[in-house]
């Protein structure tokens, strides 16, 4: 199995605003097709294409010292790979 390259990796504490205006933000950088990430002094560029796969996952886990919730959303597409096909009904 080939090791993933983590380019950029962010954990951090908001207050709701400041994750809301942060989410805004990357919102309109995604939409334009390109984000670019800064971290450390160093920047890198995310070049979107025009589709990709979007997913959404909230969940809820058992945890020693309480429950633990996580929402979760992501963005995916593999450079250079083919296009899957959808399910449509008849």
């Amino acid at each position: 199995m080939v090791k993933k390259n983590v380019l950029v990796k962010s954990d951090q504490r908001k207050n709701l605003a400041d994750a809301g205006a942060f989410l805004r933000d990357l919102a309109d950088k995604v939409e334009s097709g390109k984000v670019t990430l800064i971290q450390g002094g160093q920047d890198v560029v995310v070049d979107l294409p025009e589709i990709v796969s979007f997913e959404l996952e909230y969940y809820e886990q058992p945890k020693k010292h309480g429950l633990k919730k996580q929402l979760e959303i992501e963005l995916q597409w593999t450079e250079g790979g083919k296009k899957k096909q959808g399910v449509i009904l008849g």
